[in-house]
């Protein structure tokens, strides 16, 4: 099973960032691929997107260059082509609490039971200001496109904690298996407001759990977050 096979086993995020415009070569030299990742990834709660791997070289094929990686609960895969184009697979890290060897053993777990809010919209956040930090390199452009798929929701429980999975007061339940969201946006208005973008798609997430979140609550979560 390859990496990718397994985080589409359970639940996952896929992450399109693209620019307005297509270019083939938008980049000319691919040697600069992997650099521009390595200068626009954001950590904002202790580990980064799109996760740099310091310990393994970046894959480097035809016209993209790319990494996999598998720590603990976190699986990820991304590829950066000269186009501008990034793409991303991230598995939900609460579905891999058993690989993890920090996280607090519970004889309960099991995958695909819970979704995080906090981890929801901490995703969201770091999408957008890495789609804003990468849009003014080279492959960046006036008009930026973000596509954003949140996949294995169906069954899952609104929670208010990744870690303890505390649950919600009322059960908040998903039906279905996955949610779109896509957003054209100007390159000067996601720079400016990445992070009040973010809430929106979060928001609509967790109506298709039934749950009508508050803004001004979810901006006091996202203060947790380290500045960019």
């Amino acid at each position: 099973m390859t990496l990718l096979e397994k985080i589409k086993s359970r639940g996952y995020w896929q992450t399109v960032i693209r620019p307005g415009r297509f270019v083939e070569k938008r980049i000319k030299d691919i040697s600069t691929l992997f650099p521009i990742i390595q200068k626009t990834s954001v950590e904002l709660r202790g580990w980064d997107f799109p996760h740099i791997d310091t310990h393994i070289r970046p894959k480097v094929d035809v016209d993209w260059v790319g990494q996999e990686s598998e720590w603990e609960q976190f699986l990820e895969m991304w590829r950066f082509y000269q186009s501008g184009q990034f793409v991303d697979f991230a598995g939900i890290p609460e579905d891999w609490r058993e690989q993890s060897t920090w996280l607090h053993e519970d004889p309960n777990w099991k995958t695909g039971e819970f979704l995080g809010i906090g981890d929801v919209l901490f995703r969201f956040t770091e999408i957008f200001e890495f789609a804003a930090r990468l849009s003014l390199t080279e492959a960046g452009d006036e008009i930026m496109f973000i596509e954003i798929t949140v996949s294995g929701l169906a069954g899952r429980k609104l929670s208010l904690d990744l870690n303890n999975r505390s649950p919600m007061f009322r059960r908040y339940e998903a039906s279905l298996q996955q949610l779109p969201f896509t957003i054209e946006l100007n390159r000067d208005e996601l720079v400016a407001r990445s992070r009040e973008l973010a809430i929106k798609p979060a928001i609509e997430l967790f109506a298709r759990f039934g749950w009508t979140a508050n803004e001004d609550a979810l901006r006091d979560i996202q203060k947790e977050l380290r500045k960019a």
